[in-house]
């Protein structure tokens, strides 16, 4: 009892010292107690913290130094000692000022009572899904916990053996939590957070919502249409249990580094220049932090990645377009701010690491042309508004038009916040409906589900102005009022559809023994050949081995074997399918595969029809035939 507890601790204690403490404190150096919130640093840290350690490992990784756990400790103590100087050389003469942060974050009795209803709804609804997928059964949380210990057994970075579709930023934090604490792969520690991921971004939607609007009641509401409507599905709680680790981690990136972007151009909304140098001062260390997030992005999820320059790109020629008239205006508000010596310096630093420190595995002409270019296949051609209405579920679409439809009518044009919650929707639309226009050759619904997170914004910013302006219509209200109760009910709906059975860890703990079985008798040149059709946490089978990301390698799925655009190796079908047949032997004496995984209720007779094979492991639900 004693061991687990101490082991508890250590593992929270990891989760503090690497993922907030470094990033709070990193903010507390450049801004002190003034220009952000408590709950601001907090959301914020979580992100700064990763890259921070990203690029910690970078550098130790390019000197040569092996990543155990006294360097990575000693690193972030180094990080902890620098922005503790800084601050104390900052305010050392110095009396903090309260900034707008004290009375923008102070809600009234009803508002904060609403916000503590909503966050604990949240995460009743999210754990009560999660608390049947905490077993690690996910395909994709599989692999990429490959990559996270190979990390921690080898103590150097991942090179990913040439395969474009994994970065680095989706490991680092596992893994270094595994060399700090010992916390077991085998356990629920990689869903507990990516749970804490979701939360977070969550609540920087609603830091974002609560600056741009500069209203608490629009920002409590879209942790309504985000936290609570729709909680499960896609990209929420789902994509958690699923270990879909980029598009969560991405989902938190997005909404923090537009609260970034913003906070640093928000003096645009001014008529005046930056009157004080104070404020100046400020909009430059936002914009150098909004730029070093956006690499850390960079090296946490490539399509997360591919959305954002998009989404940016677009903004800034929409922002340029509706302020036209006072181009001259922005451009001598902006160019102090752009181009100081403290924004350069981080554009600077930022692009060594990328292209001389640490390049990610992305970055290649093979992996641009997989991306860019006119779309062939049918998955990259676009969605429908079916498709998009599906993703997104269709009355929160709906509602979230009927926002786009209020926020142009109401348009702030000197207001980079309201460019943000136009832009970036809109590219995102535009990329999953008509990726040619942009030669996106993406597939479609990884983009669609990027809209989720800035239709919540729209549906919060429409649903309060339409009972808040007494302007509109009593029709109109009603009809508006039933297009809520619209959504409530279908969201939820939509979550109590998506609610697993309690799951059975019979199977998995059939599959994990059966593996550490076969790794403790296996020799070196052995090969095994396992099923995916047909077993369970198939995907976590090589974290038993660690011979290779391909060992052991697997039967695919059957419609994989039948695709006439993509041909593929057949010898992996007809060794479990028919290995007594001609391509089967053929395949066995090419390959030299002599261990077969297979689940005996579907793939035990073929084997056991001839005698070139024996049956060494039975189980329930799995078997293991030993080719003579």
């Amino acid at each position: 009892m004693i061991d687990f507890i101490q082991s508890q601790l250590i593992f929270y204690v990891a989760i503090a010292g690497i993922l907030f403490l470094p990033g709070y404190l990193l903010l507390w150096a450049i801004f002190g107690k003034g220009k952000l919130g408590s709950l601001e640093k907090l959301v914020a840290s979580f992100g700064l913290s990763i890259t921070l350690l990203n690029f910690l490992l970078f550098v130790f990784s390019k000197i040569g130094i092996r990543l155990t756990a006294m360097p990575i400790i000693l690193g972030i103590v180094g990080i902890l000692i620098v922005c503790g100087l800084i601050y104390f050389y900052k305010n050392a003469n110095k009396a903090e000022k309260a900034d707008d942060a004290d009375k923008l974050f102070n809600f009234s009795k009803k508002q904060f009572a609403l916000i503590l209803i909503f966050l604990f709804l949240t995460f009743l609804i999210k754990t009560a899904y999660l608390s049947n997928s905490v077993i690690p059964t996910a395909t994709d949380m599989g692999h990429h916990m490959y990559w996270a210990k190979m990390m921690s057994l080898t103590g150097s970075l991942s090179t990913y053996d040439g395969m474009p579709d994994f970065i680095i930023g989706e490991h680092t934090i596992f893994s270094v939590l595994n060399i700090l604490s010992g916390v077991n792969f085998f356990s629920a520690f990689p869903i507990v957070i990516l749970y804490l991921v979701n939360i977070f971004s969550i609540l920087a939607v609603f830091i974002l919502t609560l600056r741009i609007f500069n209203n608490k009641n629009v920002a409590i509401l879209s942790l309504l249409f985000l936290g609570i409507i729709y909680a499960v599905s896609s990209p929420q709680a789902k994509f958690v249990s699923g270990g879909v680790i980029g598009n969560v981690l991405g989902n938190y990136f997005l909404p923090i580094i537009f609260y970034f972007y913003f906070r640093a151009f928000k003096f645009l909304s001014n008529k005046e220049i930056l009157r004080q140098a104070q404020d100046e001062k400020n909009s430059k260390a936002f914009l150098s932090l909004a730029i070093f997030l956006t690499f850390g992005m960079f090296y946490t999820h490539h399509l997360t990645s591919f959305v954002f320059l998009f989404s940016f790109l677009f903004l800034i020629i929409f922002f340029l377009i509706v302020n036209y008239a006072n181009l001259e205006e922005v451009w001598k508000k902006t160019w102090r701010v752009v181009f100081s010596w403290e924004v350069l310096a981080t554009l600077a630093i930022c692009l060594l690491f990328f292209f001389f420190i640490f390049t990610p595995t992305y970055v290649s002409g093979k992996a641009v042309d997989t991306a860019v270019g006119s779309p062939v296949k049918s998955t990259r051609t676009g969605l429908s508004l079916e498709n998009i209405n599906s993703t997104v579920g269709d009355p929160r679409m709906a509602l979230g038009i009927v926002g786009l439809i209020f926020l142009g009518i109401f348009y702030q044009k000197r207001n980079f916040g309201y460019a943000i919650v136009v832009a970036w929707p809109v590219m995102i639309f535009s990329m999953s409906v008509k990726p040619g226009w942009l030669f996106v050759d993406i597939p479609s619904n990884r983009i669609g589900n990027y809209l989720t997170y800035p239709i919540a914004i729209l549906c919060a910013y429409g649903f309060w102005t339409v009972f808040k302006n007494l302007k509109i219509n009593n029709l109109v209200r009603v009809g508006y009022f039933l297009l809520i109760i619209f959504v409530f009910s279908w969201g939820f709906r939509d979550s109590a559809t998506l609610f697993k059975q309690s799951a059975s860890s019979s199977e998995l703990t059939q599959t994990f023994e059966a593996s550490a079985y076969l790794a403790q008798s296996l020799g070196a040149e052995d090969k095994i050949l396992k099923d995916h059709n047909y077993l369970t946490a198939d995907a976590w089978i090589k974290l038993f081995f660690m011979r290779g990301y391909r060992f052991p390698e697997s039967r695919g799925y059957f419609k994989r074997y039948e695709d006439p655009t993509n041909p593929r190796e057949m010898c992996t079908l007809y060794m479990i399918s028919e290995p007594a047949s001609e391509n089967g032997k053929k395949c066995f004496a090419e390959s030299g595969t002599n261990f077969l995984m297979i689940n005996p209720i579907y793939d035990s007779g073929q084997f056991m029809k001839t005698n070139n094979f024996d049956w060494v492991y039975a189980g329930e639900k799995i078997g293991i035939f030993y080719k003579k």
